[in-house]
């Protein structure tokens, strides 16, 4: 992943070091004494900072090692932590695609990483740390995540199946750094999908209600994944909720809106037992959330959508398993604000309970 910018000027009023020779033939490791405490806030209260400014900063240090230039790249380090720590959690892979992302792999590329820890970065990374391993933290476990990667070194850290609790967008990165044996296993796509089992013919006779068997969306799986790789589509889809909003009763926007709907209900009926939480945290997760929450559940287009409605809502009688539960989150997308109400949701998973709690239309 390159980087944006490069270096303009060096850092203004602070005393150029002496230039540490290069060796043109192979990379050497610089160590630096650290000081005995960096004069990092280990409460997390943050400076007014720049992308600019830190990105200098890492930088200099890069190309300028020294004690002065690593005391301030500790500086920026922790700053960028701190950002980490109170960032949107929603928000977290659109900030890791752009500048922000892009300073968090120019630290994790440079040399500050590779030095010990002063004393109260190592009380820093001891309270992440503890977080992490916390599960009252688990909600904001990846911005715990960020914060804590850039006070550990290369390949010194190690989480559970994290080609499972990792979103894709920031697998690749913690692999690299982390656990470089992951690399092999990253030459494949995580399998998220796989289509849904459709009923038999005779398993719809009979009855009215009975499930018809046929899938909401024509496009489904990976085919429907591209999507929500694609910025332009993303952005496209932003709009069209946005437009929704505005004016409620636009046909455009309600027959683009329900086609949109349809193919996202289908991802979750698609989804491969025990990546339904994976799956939302891409953005899916995302598109799903809006479309719920901006309210258009109460639109009923055309008969597929009345189909759709009727047969998710039978889908999600049985929630013990991962079947219903996926349902559950689909029929949402087709009906009113509380119009469900769930009688136990200890038969939820915790993240699902919790996600469901939130999901109501703005206003509502």
């Amino acid at each position: 992943m390159g980087l944006r910018s490069w270096l303009k000027q060096r850092i203004g009023g602070v005393a150029t070091p002496q230039s540490v020779p290069l060796n043109l033939l192979s990379e050497t490791a610089v160590v630096i004494r650290p000081p005995d405490k960096a004069g990092i806030d280990c409460s997390g209260a943050v400076r007014p900072w720049s992308v600019s400014r830190l990105e200098a900063i890492l930088r200099e240090s890069v190309l300028h090692p020294s004690q002065l230039t690593f005391q301030a790249a500790r500086q920026a380090r922790h700053c960028l932590s701190c950002f980490w720590l109170v960032a949107p959690t929603d928000q977290l892979d659109q900030l890791y695609s752009g500048a922000i992302g892009d300073l968090q792999r120019l630290l994790l590329d440079g040399p500050l990483v590779r030095q010990h820890l002063a004393a109260d970065e190592q009380q820093w990374r001891d309270q992440l740390r503890t977080q992490l391993a916390d599960p009252d933290h688990k909600p904001r476990q990846h911005n715990l995540l960020l914060a804590l990667i850039p006070f550990t070194k290369p390949g010194q850290m190690s989480l559970e199946n994290p080609l499972e609790s990792l979103p894709d967008w920031m697998l690749q990165d913690y692999a690299v750094y982390c656990q470089p044996e992951l690399q092999d296993s990253l030459e494949q796509p995580v399998a998220l999908l796989e289509p849904a089992a459709e009923s038999s013919p005779a398993s719809s006779e009979g009855s009215e209600d009975a499930l018809s068997g046929q899938p909401f969306a024509s496009i489904r799986g990976e085919e429907a994944m591209a999507w929500f790789r694609d910025k332009d589509v993303l952005t496209r889809m932003t709009t069209l909720i946005n437009a929704y909003g505005m004016d409620p009763e636009d046909a455009e926007t309600l027959q683009e809106l329900s086609g949109l709907r349809s193919v996202v209900a289908q991802l979750w009926l698609d989804v491969e037992e025990g990546q339904m939480q994976t799956l939302f945290e891409t953005p899916v997760g995302l598109v799903t959330r809006s479309l719920i929450t901006c309210g258009f559940g109460q639109e009923l287009i055309d008969q597929d959508d009345q189909r759709a409605r009727r047969e998710l809502v039978a889908r999600a009688e049985e929630l013990d398993n991962a079947e219903g539960q996926a349902a559950l989150l689909a029929a949402h997308l087709f009906l009113p604000a509380g119009a469900i109400r769930i009688a136990d949701q200890d038969v939820l998973p915790t993240w699902l309970a919790r996600e469901l709690e939130t999901l109501q239309p703005v206003g509502g």
